[in-house]
């Protein structure tokens, strides 16, 4: 059997490429990558740790198929950051008015979900045991974007 080494790249298709680049670089920091050769106005790649995002120019505009929560077809796709960036990220996400469906903290993962701005659904995990979070911060907590705070939940 060959050994599946991890996710070589995501792809999206996007509305407006360049926006969208914007927001992947700008907001969330990636960087177009040197590994993989970019077509402007086409297609481009970018650095997510060892993975590659790829942003593609949607051909058809009438058509719509974004990330769903449901049903058949995508859902979403994560990112990875260290436990200690987790509500810093979220505060930078609200600082550009991005849209957050909720955060989870778990005892071992704590999950946010957020949506780029074509409405495709985003995550990033943070495993706060891997990462040396003492058990105290290890909590059951939900966030409430509209209300900016934290709940315990069971």
């Amino acid at each position: 059997m060959i050994k599946i080494l991890g996710i070589d790249h995501v792809a999206v298709n996007v509305r407006d490429i360049d926006k969208s680049v914007e927001f992947y670089t700008k907001v969330l920091g990636l960087k177009i990558t040197q590994r993989e050769p970019s077509k402007p106005g086409i297609e481009y790649f970018l650095d997510a740790g060892p993975s590659l995002i790829g942003v593609i120019q949607a051909k058809d505009l009438k058509e719509s198929h974004p990330f769903a929560n449901e049903g058949l077809g995508a859902n979403h796709f994560s990112f990875r950051i260290h436990s200690n960036n987790f509500e810093t990220f979220i505060q930078h996400l609200e600082k550009h008015a991005v849209k957050i469906e909720y955060a989870k903290k778990r005892p071992q993962s704590w999950s946010l979900y957020f949506y780029d701005i074509d409405g495709n659904k985003l995550e990033m995990t943070s495993w706060p045991l891997e990462d040396g979070i003492p058990q105290n911060r290890r909590v059951k907590e939900i966030y409430d974007s509209k209300t900016k705070a934290w709940r315990k939940y069971d």
